[in-house]
């Protein structure tokens, strides 16, 4: 799988840690068994561009901390790989929820790029049972000292 992170000069230089975010995917993706090949992008956004993806595609006009989107199942002939998807944190909203929660927002990001890839392989939250399900699996994600 390929894992690549985009847009971390918008967080504070603490949580700039690329390879940190990238490796809580993979814990994510192996503590779920999810194989095959293929490529997940985490994006993280400016408040205003993360509204604007909130509205356009979830109908949502309200802050948000993290979207998911799946790719199609079938990438074509010429691809070889399998596809995956594309996580989108709101910098603006992981720097908000690690003051509420006090803990550092390198923390935060870490959180909601798992949240992000339970997403994508089909998890939700949609209810406080399930929203409590995929917490427990986040936080098993994460590493030792950002629990």
């Amino acid at each position: 799988m390929t894992i690549r992170v985009f847009g971390c000069s918008l967080l504070p230089a603490s949580a700039r840690k690329p390879r940190a975010i990238a490796e809580v995917c993979r814990r994510v993706l192996a503590n779920e068994r999810a194989r095959g090949r293929g490529e997940l992008n985490v994006v993280f956004l400016d408040r205003r561009r993360m509204r604007v993806l909130n509205r356009r595609f979830l109908g949502h006009d309200r802050d948000t901390d993290v979207i998911a989107f799946a790719y199609a199942e079938d990438p074509g002939p010429a691809s070889g790989e399998k596809p995956f998807g594309d996580i989108f944190v709101s910098a603006f909203q992981a720097r908000r929820q690690a003051r509420e929660q006090g803990h550092p927002v390198l923390t935060e990001v870490l959180f909601l790029a798992a949240h992000g890839t339970l997403h994508l392989l089909g998890h939700d939250d949609s209810t406080s049972r399930r929203r409590a399900a995929m917490f427990r699996k986040q936080q098993v994600a994460l590493p030792r000292g950002s629990r």
